[in-house]
């Protein structure tokens, strides 16, 4: 607080980032490794599931992540995401 003004910052508090990673035609693909990058260089990893589902914990709000996907079967592009609360709709479509 400073006299006359409110200033609110950006909070660390940990947020879900989720989605789906398919394949061209829309199928899910399961165990691919889905990747997230923050802008110190730190990488956390998780692979999908049966119908392409995956998911991060407690991820820094307020910040921007680069998320990749990899699979030794088709090629996706990396894409930026800035993350300001919770994100369930963070898929991914296989380029080939």
């Amino acid at each position: 607080y400073q006299p006359g003004n409110i200033v609110i910052g950006t909070t660390a508090a940990g947020v879900e980032v989720s989605g789906r990673v398919t394949t061209a035609d829309g199928r899910g693909l399961r165990n691919a490794t889905v990747v997230i990058t923050d802008a110190a260089g730190r990488r956390r990893t998780t692979t999908t599931g049966t119908f392409g589902s995956y998911r991060f914990n407690d991820v820094e709000a307020g910040r921007s992540y680069v998320m990749a996907v990899t699979s030794n079967r088709y090629r996706f592009a990396s894409r930026v995401v800035n993350i300001a609360d919770s994100l369930n709709d963070v898929d991914f479509m296989a380029i080939e």
